[in-house]
């Protein structure tokens, strides 16, 4: 996983109902949160479209980050981490012996092992992944691509801002870097992270330290039980999909971890805790950051976003 800075750092997250920033500082137990918020995004403001605009208001959305960052200016922030949301991004995980030295020749590399195998739009677009050492041997890479002309609008805001964007992953991927710490002294051999919201669940699946399964699906609106019934059976899918890959497992799912828009979290795991066999934990940022007692769960891809590198 990537590495927490000393900080401070900043992390902003988009979604189409909602900006998020978490400011971080410190390293391993010294980590804390300096300050982090959470403001509304007005309907159509933003969408989470793969080969769409996103921002369809530069101007409201540039103001409203601007009111957002008016009480950091203390910090002389120059830089932020940007996570997306996972809907912009096609997302596949990849396995490796072993990978070039030159980072040059590894983005050739992934990017050519995506194109083989893509069933989707690769024309231009930017690549962005993640290598994790495996405890077994090799490697895990968590790849995902979206369209340049997407990334530029965010890219673009900020820097109007006069904030260098020096990073951007979705969601999930933040979420997964921030919790990392926390999931990674269990040393479980097989798990299941869900980071759930309102509109949207992605499951990622990791064996032996490794990242093996990503899945993300939109969710239709409807009522909460409506939402509820939506998120287990698509859970539900993904574990047995995962189970029966043609490949040879080397280790069951037996814990499952939530994380995301508490209230969606909470009902989720009720309902869960009934139906399956799995263990449960519902995640909130208090197991990495002990001064985040009181953060809400929803700002972890911000947190993640501003925490690593």
């Amino acid at each position: 996983m990537q590495r927490f800075l000393r900080g401070p750092c900043l992390g902003i997250e988009f979604t189409s109902r909602a900006l998020r920033m978490g400011l971080l500082t410190g390293n391993g137990a010294s980590r804390s949160v300096l300050a982090s918020r959470t403001v509304p995004m007005e309907a159509g403001m933003v969408t989470e479209a793969f080969a769409a605009q996103n921002i369809r208001d530069s101007e409201g959305l540039a103001s409203l980050v601007r009111s957002s960052l008016k009480d950091l200016t203390t910090f002389s922030l120059r830089r932020s981490a940007l996570s997306l949301p996972d809907g912009i991004f096609r997302v596949q995980t990849l396995e490796f012996d072993e990978l070039p030295a030159h980072r040059r020749d590894r983005d050739r590399l992934v990017r050519w092992r995506l194109e083989k195998g893509a069933a989707f739009d690769m024309s231009s677009t930017v690549l962005r992944y993640q290598v994790v050492p495996r405890r077994d041997k090799g490697c895990s890479v968590l790849a995902c691509v979206a369209k340049q002309e997407v990334i530029s609008q965010y890219e673009d805001l900020l820097t109007g801002l006069g904030l260098e964007p020096w990073a951007v992953a979705p969601s999930s991927f933040s979420v997964l870097n921030f919790y990392g710490p926390y999931l990674e002294v269990k040393n479980i051999s097989g798990f299941a992270l869900a980071w759930v919201t309102e509109r949207s669940y992605t499951t990622i699946i990791l064996e032996q330290g490794g990242p093996r399964f990503y899945r993300h699906r939109e969710i239709k609106t409807g009522t909460p039980a409506d939402v509820t019934a939506r998120l287990m059976r698509e859970l539900d899918d993904s574990l047995h999909f995962y189970l029966h890959m043609d490949r040879q497992q080397r280790s069951e799912v037996g814990h499952l971890y939530l994380a995301g828009e508490p209230a969606v979290v909470a009902s989720l795991f009720e309902s869960l805790k009934n139906e399956t066999t799995l263990e449960i934990e519902t995640l909130v940022p208090a197991v990495v950051l002990t001064s985040a007692r009181d953060a809400a769960a929803s700002l972890a891809a911000a947190f993640g976003a501003g925490g690593v590198r």
